[in-house]
Parts: C-alpha cells; sequence; structure tokens
C-alpha cells in the first residue's frame, strides 16, 4: 500500500507537470509525469496526460503503452480507446487499430470516429473499396467532416485519381482551414496533374503555416529542381539541414548538385556524412567513389568501392569500376583478377573482354589480347573499343598485315560507319610511323653499337 508520502509527493510531481505544460515546456513536464506515474500507476488521468504529451512530442510506441495502462484502469472510456486506436493507426499496427475502432462502433454505432479513422487504415493496407464503405458510413452520420475528406483524398492520391484526390483536399480544407499539412497534400496533387505554377504556391502556403515542415520543405525543392530553380531548390534542400541536420535526402540532392557543377570536394562532403550515419547506403558509396574518382583519389574511391563489395559481391558494375581505377593506377594484374571475375558472373560482355585485352596489352601479352579482342568481336562486330586494341595488339606484335586486314574487312562490313572511318584513318597513320621507327631500326641498332664501342675505347685509354 502506497504511503501518505509517496501520495503527495506523486501529486505535487503531477501538479508541476502541468504547470510546465501550461509553459510548453515538454521535456521537463515528461520527466515530472513520468516520475507521478511511477510512484502511483494507478491514476488514469495521469496516464492520459503523459500519453498526450508522448502524442504531442510525436513518441507514439511510448504513448501506446501509456494509453494502454490507462485503459486498464478505464476500460470503458470512449477517448481512451479513440486516442490509442489512433495511435496504433501512426505506428503502423493497423489490425489492433481496427478492433478498437469496431469495438467504438459496438459501443456507439453514431459513433462517427470510428468510421472516418479506418478509412485511412483500410487506404493504408491497399483496401480502398473498404475505405469508400467508411466513407460513406461516417457520412452519414457528419456529412461534413474534414477528416474523412482527407483520409478519402489519400486513398485518391494512392490510387493515381489525382483530380479526384484534389477535390478532397479542397474540401478538407474549406471545412478546416488550418487541418495538418493540408495545402501540401493539395501541392502533391497539383504537382502531379503538371500544374507546377499552383503546386509552388500551395507548397509556400504549407510553409507559411508550418515553417518546421521539413518534407514539404524538400517536396518543394524538387519541384523547383525540375523545373530549372536551381540555386531555390538549394536554399531550400540547406534550409531542411538548419532544422533536421540529418536529413539523408536533401544531403544526397546537395551532393548531385555538386557533383553536376564538378563541385567534388563539396559532393565529397555531403556523401561521407551519410556514409558515416548509414555504412550499407551502397548507392551513396558509388556516388562517393565517383566523387573520389573525379578528383583524381583513386586510392580513396577503390576504398569505397572494396567497401560496397564487403556488403554485396554481386555488383557488376562496382567490380568494372575498381578495375578501371586499377588500370588507371598502372596496376593490370589487379584488374585482371577482377575483370575474370565479372566475365564469370557476365559472360559473352564484348566491353569486359575489351578491357581484359587492355591489361594485357599492359603487360605486353599481345597473342593474349588480341585473342580477348576477336572473342569482343565475335558477339558485337562494331564494337569500335575492340577493333582499335585488336589492330594495336596486331601493331605491337610487328604483325601489320593482320593490322591491315582488319581494317580492310572492318571497312568491307561497316562502309558508312564514321567512327570506324576515323578509326582507319587514324590507324593508317599509326601504321606509317610505325613503318618508319621500324625502318630506322637498323640505324638505331648500328648506332646503340658504336655507342659501345666508344664506351670500350675510352674505358680502355684511361686504363693505359
Amino acid at each position: 500500500m502506497m504511503s501518505e508520502k509517496d501520495w503527495l509527493e506523486a501529486e505535487l510531481r503531477a501538479e508541476k507537470a502541468n504547470e510546465l505544460l501550461e509553459a510548453h515546456r515538454w521535456e521537463e513536464a515528461l520527466r515530472e509525469l513520468q516520475a507521478a506515474v511511477e510512484i502511483y500507476p494507478e491514476n488514469s488521468n495521469w496516464q492520459s496526460t503523459l500519453a498526450k504529451l508522448l502524442d504531442e512530442m510525436e513518441k507514439y510506441t511510448e504513448a501506446v503503452k501509456a494509453y494502454e495502462k490507462a485503459l486498464e484502469i478505464e476500460p470503458h472510456n470512449v477517448e481512451l480507446i479513440t486516442n490509442l486506436a489512433i495511435d496504433y493507426t501512426r505506428i503502423g499496427d493497423f489490425d489492433k487499430a481496427i478492433e478498437l475502432f469496431e469495438q467504438l462502433e459496438n459501443m456507439d454505432p453514431e459513433y462517427e470516429p470510428a468510421y472516418c479513422h479506418r478509412i485511412y487504415i483500410y487506404a493504408s493496407m491497399g483496401n480502398h473499396e473498404k475505405a469508400e464503405e467508411m466513407f460513406y458510413l461516417a457520412r452519414q452520420i457528419s456529412e461534413h467532416c474534414p477528416i474523412c475528406y482527407h483520409h478519402l483524398g489519400v486513398s485518391l492520391f494512392t490510387r493515381q485519381d489525382y483530380e479526384k484526390a484534389l477535390y478532397c483536399f479542397k474540401m478538407t480544407k474549406e471545412l478546416r482551414g488550418d487541418y495538418p499539412q493540408i495545402n501540401q497534400r493539395l501541392a502533391q496533387c497539383y504537382t502531379r496533374l503538371g500544374n507546377i505554377d499552383r503546386a509552388i504556391q500551395s507548397y509556400f502556403e504549407e510553409l507559411q503555416c508550418d515553417p518546421k515542415n521539413t518534407e514539404a520543405m524538400m517536396q518543394l525543392g524538387l519541384v523547383l529542381l525540375e523545373t530549372g530553380q536551381v540555386e531555390s531548390a538549394r536554399e531550400k534542400f540547406h534550409r531542411v539541414l538548419e532544422y533536421d541536420p540529418d536529413n539523408i535526402n536533401a544531403k544526397i540532392y546537395l551532393g548531385n548538385l555538386a557533383m553536376a557543377e564538378e563541385k567534388y570536394e563539396r559532393a565529397v562532403e555531403y556523401y561521407s556524412s551519410i556514409i558515416e550515419a548509414y555504412p550499407e547506403e551502397i548507392e551513396i558509396r558509388k556516388q562517393l567513389a565517383q566523387a573520389y574518382y573525379s578528383l583524381n583519389e583513386w586510392h580513396l574511391a577503390r576504398e569505397q568501392l572494396e567497401s560496397i563489395l564487403a556488403y554485396d559481391e554481386e555488383q557488376p558494375e562496382v567490380i568494372m569500376q575498381l578495375a578501371q581505377i586499377y588500370l588507371d593506377e598502372g596496376d593490370p594484374q589487379s584488374a585482371q583478377f577482377h575483370l575474370e571475375e565479372l566475365e564469370k558472373m557476365l559472360p559473352y560482355q564484348p566491353e569486359i573482354l575489351h578491357n581484359l585485352a587492355v591489361c594485357h596489352l599492359m603487360q605486353e601479352n599481345w597473342e593474349q589480347a588480341a585473342e580477348y579482342c576477336q572473342n569482343a568481336l565475335k558477339i558485337r562486330g562494331d564494337y569500335l573499343p575492340a577493333i582499335r586494341k585488336l589492330i594495336e595488339s596486331y601493331l605491337a606484335n610487328a604483325q601489320t598485315e593482320q593490322a591491315q586486314e582488319i581494317i580492310e574487312k572492318t571497312l568491307r562490313e561497316y562502309p558508312d560507319n564514321e567512327d570506324i572511318l576515323a578509326l582507319a584513318r587514324e590507324i593508317r597513320t599509326s601504321k606509317r610511323s610505325f613503318a618508319f621507327h621500324r625502318a630506322l631500326a637498323p640505324v638505331k641498332q648500328a648506332g646503340q653499337r658504336l655507342s659501345r664501342w666508344l664506351q670500350t675505347v675510352g674505358t680502355a685509354l684511361n686504363m693505359w
């Protein structure tokens, strides 16, 4: 049994909590209420007040627990049942929410909230027919309910019936001008209907009502970005981060803008901050790797790509990029290892075969390089990079006739391909240069022999 001293302490804490609530000092009020119900959990009013405060602070899971305790004390309290059902809806526990709203319907068939909140639940569950049924049942009790119109609008928007959704949201605003996020809902409909000017206007109206609505701010930024208003969009993304410093979407778009403007250092900052908080974000790691690559920070780009493969080995695009970095770093053996693994995953890909040819060219394995190029051309005969590397392989291996045959054959098969015609001209120039250098080879060799002889004579004279 609770002592009188404990009871007085609980009362004082509850009274202090009420004073703090009036002053909008939520955190302090929360501590006092929690202390009060811990001392005396059987007080349903305190439990209810605690639950409503947690709702105000958007701590819905904790609010559910407080409402459940209050209902244990007052199991037939309609307000408590309604609020608990709404919070079950907020946390996605739709079955429990429906059960409570059906209980309310059985208690009082004329209780309109028992129907209108189920519109949203059924819409969220994809049961739109049931959602419409609840809407019409609710209208029989209360014809002008803004909640009903809003929830039906959500159902219609989900079904991409934007004209009817727009009508429902307009009715919601007409019935209750301060309905939460209603201007944002209107803006979303206008955006889908292509009325961008009205969409932007509605987003600004939403932000006038709720300047800290980062979701609306983000959506407005995207609309501005799509219409080419880059600086205005950037300002909105920065504003989002002022109110929500960890907002991943704002950082992504700011990073993407920086990449598009070739401000790679800034892109690295945004992407890196995301990876610190969400290391498993593979797509962001790809973007970060690309930013590092653009800065010629190849080892850092490679680290990001290798981290991705540690999370998921089945990433062909990443393996290809990693191999390219190894080629850029002058490490054809490492590139070859990754490309051979990639070829097992994706056989018969001319790009992979071509890159393997590049690896062998860098290692002066001319015959293997030519073989990979030939295999690539069997799959796609006009694949220009493979044609080029095949000719390079032949020329490097002093097989000028084979190189000439490839040029003539390709020109016969693709006589109107401008890229191939340009390549043929380029190769002819390279071929003449190669022939010239080959003709000079005996002269160079004679000069080298003379140089060595003079060096030997000089050494002998010095010794003498």
